[in-house]
């Protein structure tokens, strides 16, 4: 049944509220009343009232004002049985939980005629889940005469239509569903910078509108079915990497009567072949147009620029991701060809700092050699971290193989003989399997082209970033870390002097066992 109330307004357009014993109202945003009113009779029936500015009583209004007039008791909304998901007209489907605050705006949108009312309030009324209907409760208002106000309630039945959206329909064909690609490319010998770009765009939920995520051996393919959330995915990691764009197209079926055309849309996105903590040997013309930095430097951080640190004064430049394109430039070595050294001796020079960094003097034995080989005094940015028995990863530039042009443009004299590149923990890969902490990762798909050895070499690439995580508090900043739950009872005592997660940089997730691919990784507190 539905409710009416009346709100009479005075001559400011002010709410006088009229009771039902037909006395004079009061006007309760003022504080006054209406005084001496004089008496008429109702225009409907003959009964005496107070005059009002509709000139009827309660009992006629109710009766004769319905300004729920022109909007339907019954509406449709249109739901998948396969994938669960509900119609936004014209071609969206969105996935809504049932009397969400989503479901109801679509369903509010559905309704015809509310633009002519005052939507007041809209709420649910419990319905089967099964019934295949939904129940809403609108208030209203309406002003019918001048400044009379009627609020009314209504329910309405919304009919759950159940059919099978474009997709599953493509599915249940046979036929291909994806009408976009977004193809994520780096072609290194690691996926460290994938990985990394992974756990970004699981943290910021980009992948939800992804029907299917595909592994291969240098990126991964999303699929979309349609452009609009692949260039939102797109625009995502051109902000966060060094990338570079090449989109193409290809017609699948078109009607020449009614001048449509099918199209499958490719977007490439090729990342800059480098990574962290890689060492690079600058161009000529980049070295000069820098100054004072180089020419052997490494890569300090990856995102829309290149950000590039002289390990030997501190010194740190930017390069533009439209500069490096121009003139790319790769890396001299990686992470796969550093040497453990053994530090005998760290001396700080007072007042060189950047940052966290610290200039100082290393002295170096090679691990195997300590005693008896070459001693190396090489000038290191990470003074403030080394000590004497340390051991850390450096290019030993004696016996790498450098397959570089810009090398033969500088002094065999400008060359370093070792560049230290990060302190090492040597113990780090034997505590992997009691880590306390682990990761989600994207629901991928392994390609056709995905080789055993392939697979071998990601699974390295994992560990290798696992391992950076742990070592590099600001790197694992934007990384969502999750507390294993079988692992929380171990106690150990914890080195101060390794690389460790503590337990207040993790999330709880009771889901986490679940999802596959999830990595056991754990550290020691």
């Amino acid at each position: 049944k539905a409710t009416v109330s009346v709100l009479y307004c005075n001559t400011n357009m002010e709410p006088l509220e009229l009771h039902e014993d037909d006395k004079a109202p009061e006007a309760h945003a003022t504080g006054k009343t209406w005084g001496d009113v004089p008496q008429i009779l109702c225009c409907m029936c003959g009964v005496g009232i107070d005059s009002n500015p509709s000139n009827m009583c309660l009992n006629c209004l109710r009766g004769t004002m319905d300004v729920t007039e022109g909007i339907p008791r019954e509406c449709t909304v249109t739901w998948c049985r396969a994938c669960e998901r509900y119609l936004q007209p014209p071609k969206y489907w969105s996935h809504c939980e049932l009397e969400s605050k989503e479901l109801l705006t679509l369903c509010l949108k559905r309704i015809k005629g509310l633009n002519k009312v005052h939507l007041v309030d809209a709420t649910w009324i419990w319905t089967e889940p099964h019934s295949r209907r939904l129940k809403i409760k609108l208030t209203i208002q309406k002003e019918v005469f001048t400044g009379t106000v009627i609020q009314q309630s209504a329910v309405i039945d919304f009919v759950v239509n159940a059919i099978q959206c474009e997709g599953c329909a493509k599915i249940a064909t046979g036929q291909e569903q994806w009408g976009c690609v977004l193809q994520v490319r780096q072609r290194v010998d690691h996926k460290r910078m994938l990985l990394f770009l992974e756990q970004l765009i699981l943290k910021n939920s980009m992948h939800t509108d992804c029907l299917k995520i595909q592994s291969e051996p240098d990126g991964l393919d999303f699929f979309f079915d349609a452009r609009s959330p692949a260039l939102k995915l797109m625009q995502f990691l051109t902000s966060l990497s060094p990338c570079r764009r090449v989109d193409a197209e290809q017609l699948v079926s078109s009607d020449l009567k009614n001048n449509t055309a099918n199209f499958h849309y490719s977007y490439r996105l090729e990342i800059a072949k480098l990574c962290r903590e890689d060492l690079v040997c600058l161009p000529r013309d980049l070295y000069k147009q820098l100054g004072g930095i180089g020419p052997y430097v490494l890569v300090h951080k990856m995102f829309s620029n290149i950000v590039i640190m002289d390990p030997t004064n501190l010194n740190v430049k930017e390069v533009s991701n439209a500069h490096y394109w121009k003139n790319p430039f790769l890396a001299l070595g990686t992470s796969r060809v550093l040497t453990e050294f053994y530090v005998v001796d760290v001396e700080k020079i007072p007042g060189a700092v950047n940052g966290k960094f610290q200039l100082a003097d290393v002295t170096l034995y090679r691990i195997d050699e300590i005693g008896s080989g070459t001693e190396y005094i090489v000038r290191s940015h990470l003074g403030g971290i080394l000590r004497e028995g340390d051991s850390v990863m450096a290019y030993d530039m004696e016996k790498i193989n450098f397959n570089c042009d810009d090398i033969a443009s500088y002094k065999p004299e400008q060359m370093p003989a070792v560049i230290i590149a990060r302190k090492h923990y040597p113990n780090q890969a034997a505590r992997r399997r009691r880590r306390k902490w682990a990761l989600k990762f994207l629901p991928k798909v392994k390609g056709a082209n995905l080789t055993k050895a392939q697979e071998q070499k990601e699974e390295a690439a994992l560990n290798d970033f696992l391992d950076e995580l742990e070592r590099d508090e600001e790197y694992r900043r934007n990384v969502a870390l999750y507390k294993q739950t079988d692992q929380m009872t171990t106690t150990t005592m914890a080195d101060p002097n390794e690389a460790r997660v503590g337990l207040e940089e993790l999330l709880e997730d009771q889901v986490l066992d679940e999802i596959d691919g999830a990595s056991s990784t754990q550290s020691e507190d």
